[in-house]
């Protein structure tokens, strides 16, 4: 592993009177706004003082709630007065309020941030959520502004190849953290077998069905159309259900095109689509293996350690930063889970079909092997002591 990974200090952080904001566009429930608010938490409970700089959303509620404050402003424009105004707006904020350190989550408002850092000559640092694009220049420079900082922390040794293929000048500067998830929230003797036949009686289905659950947003690039297509080639004699769990966002022709799918290939009947899901930890309890099928690699892919750490089997595609959370060995070695060839339903069908010709306790094994590995790698409390001790490195 690179020695660019972030690992944790057994001292813990102290940053009584120190004051980082965070900027990021709006706080809704994307993975840059939850990974906002997770460290919102984290700066608090080190003594800090938290600051975010957002046009608001969801989340909000919860970051003050944790002992943060949120700083209203345009962030989330893309114009170029609105960017250049910004500047000017998080500089008076950064002075006013005696900041120490800015870290940036988002394009945009990076540009801005970066700007008002070097203007009240403050740190800067930033997070690469997304897709790292290589293409055309213009979006390749206007994505610099996320590798300008003092230190650029990527969710995965995936994502920051592909900075360093793009901005090589930036190698130096880049830490990879990866994601993490409320563990305890999701463990699985959370909940009953009572709890898991009232979240199946909610899908329609039976508490003998094997349920496959693909918990992603309803996309063309999440891949439920090839997750359809590859149940229309099973060998095997079961017939699981698929539970699609996640928004459409209204993409309504997709829905339809799914549902039209399934029932040319004779799994209408067996296909469920919940919608936004509020309780997806009871959701990951009421399923027997987890898939999400991206036909673009994911730059970490947040609900596949989700579902390991809720005692799941899962299946990714072999590309992106699954090839780094899925560890694709039998139970007996380790393994918790598969990956398939990306985009091909054939490669997906055959591994499904290894995952149902397995006994129940193998399948168990390997859920524990899962939750195991996201307790020593993707914890929530992993990941903000790496990010505080990237603090703590910069603040001196």
């Amino acid at each position: 592993m690179s020695n660019r990974f972030q690992m944790p200090s057994t001292a813990p952080v102290d940053l009584t009177g120190r004051t980082i904001l965070q900027v990021v566009p709006q706080l809704e429930t994307g993975g840059a706004e939850v990974t906002t608010f997770e460290m919102a938490e984290a700066i608090v409970k080190a003594g800090g003082r938290a600051l975010v700089a957002s046009e608001g959303g969801a989340l909000e509620s919860r970051i003050k709630a944790a002992g943060g404050e949120v700083v209203h402003l345009p962030v989330a424009s893309k114009n170029p007065f609105t960017l250049w105004r910004n500047v000017g707006r998080l500089a008076k904020l950064v002075r006013a309020e005696n900041i120490d350190l800015i870290h940036g989550r988002s394009r945009a408002p990076c540009w801005s941030a970066l700007f008002a850092a070097r203007r009240t000559k403050k740190l800067y640092l930033t997070t690469f959520h997304s897709t790292v694009h290589e293409k055309p220049k213009a979006k390749i420079l206007y994505n610099s502004s996320l590798v300008r900082g003092a230190v650029s922390i990527a969710n995965s040794h995936f994502t920051a190849s592909r900075i360093e293929a793009v901005y090589p000048w930036a190698k130096p500067r880049l830490r990879v953290i990866p994601r993490g998830c409320d563990a305890q929230a999701l463990a699985p003797e959370n909940f009953s077998a009572a709890d898991k036949a009232a979240k199946r009686a909610l899908w329609g289905v039976g508490e003998a069905d094997f349920i496959i659950i693909c918990p992603a947003r309803v996309t063309h690039l999440k891949g439920q159309h090839v997750l359809v297509a590859a149940l229309g080639l099973l060998k095997s004699d079961k017939k699981p259900k698929l539970v699609l769990v996640g928004s459409a966002q209204g993409r309504e022709d997709y829905v339809a095109a799914l549902k039209s799918q399934a029932a040319a290939l004779g799994y209408g009947d067996r296909l469920v689509m919940t919608g936004l899901e509020t309780d997806m930890a009871s959701a990951y309890a009421a399923a027997d293996l987890a898939i999400v099928p991206t036909i673009r690699p994911e730059p970490f892919g947040r609900t596949i350690i989700e579902a390991q750490a809720a005692g799941l089997p899962v299946i990714g595609s072999d590309a992106g930063g699954y090839r780094e959370t899925i560890i694709a060995r039998p139970a007996e070695e380790g393994g918790t889970g598969w990956l398939a060839t990306i985009d091909d339903a054939d490669a997906l069908a055959a591994a499904i079909d290894t995952a149902l010709a397995m006994a129940p306790g193998v399948l168990a094994h390997m859920g524990a092997n899962g939750r195991a590995n996201v307790l020593e790698n993707y914890t929530r409390q992993t990941m903000c002591n790496r990010t505080l001790n990237v603090y703590r490195e910069l603040l001196g």
